[in-house]
């Protein structure tokens, strides 16, 4: 009963959660040269901070099989990058595909972005 009682009144609570957008508009934009994945191919995944701060770290992933989670480099410019070669193992069927990345500014905020890709 308590506890019926319990999830009544966390109801209206629990159900707005749902909705809730991420606080503030920090976020990450992603790019990848050369813009498709092939197994055995070399590819460059940059993250770009907006809007732009000094970032601390910035991590990410391809999420193909195989693929590690990476740190980024910061670049001259203010982007952050990595290189990787896609698993030569990889079978990368046609569908889509995402990069993602996040990290933290110097100031503590929390960054995030991805980018999806489509294999035809």
């Amino acid at each position: 009963m308590r506890r019926s009682l319990a999830l009544l009144v966390l109801l209206p609570f629990l159900s707005s959660c749902g909705s809730a957008k991420i606080q503030g508009d920090h976020r990450l934009i992603i790019s990848m040269d050369p813009p498709q994945l092939q197994a055995g191919s070399m590819i460059q995944v940059s993250a770009v901070p907006v809007p732009p701060t000094e970032m601390a770290w910035v991590s990410g992933t391809v999420k193909v099989m195989g693929a590690p989670v990476m740190p980024f480099q910061r670049q001259e410019n203010g982007t952050w990058t990595f290189k990787t070669m896609i698993p030569i193992f990889a079978s990368i069927t046609p569908g889509q595909y995402q990069a993602n990345a996040w990290g933290e500014s110097k100031d503590g905020q929390r960054y995030e972005g991805s980018l999806v890709l489509n294999v035809k």
